[in-house]
């Protein structure tokens, strides 16, 4: 069964096509379903269009991590944690933190 809220969180997108929230959203519900690719491309297009959306680039790196793309998955996981740090957030952090040695690990370093 397809999540009802992608085909929702799709017309919001093609509605409102510069906006990050229905693109993050639509990210979220692809990301629940195991669709990590595009996902992970969604959740780029989020912070994108607004690059101080750290929760995009961690999720973001989630995916990446998913699909194989360790370099990648690195370089916006390490992006999140910047963000988080300067934000303020200290449980983004620590999942940044946790991602990025389980990037390590699946890499054998």
């Amino acid at each position: 069964m397809t999540d009802p809220r992608i085909e929702r969180f799709r017309k919001l997108v093609e509605r409102f096509p510069d906006r990050s929230p229905p693109r993050f959203s639509l990210a979220r519900a692809l990301h629940d379903a195991g669709q990590h690719e595009e996902a992970a491309g969604l959740y780029a297009d989020a912070y994108r269009l607004q690059p101080d959306l750290m929760m995009a680039w961690l999720h973001a790196g989630e995916c990446l991590l998913e699909i194989g793309r360790f370099d990648e998955a690195e370089t916006v996981t390490q992006k999140a944690l910047a963000l988080a740090k300067s934000q303020g957030h200290e449980s983004p952090q620590a999942e940044a933190i946790e991602l990025l040695d389980e990037i390590e690990d699946l890499r054998g370093n």
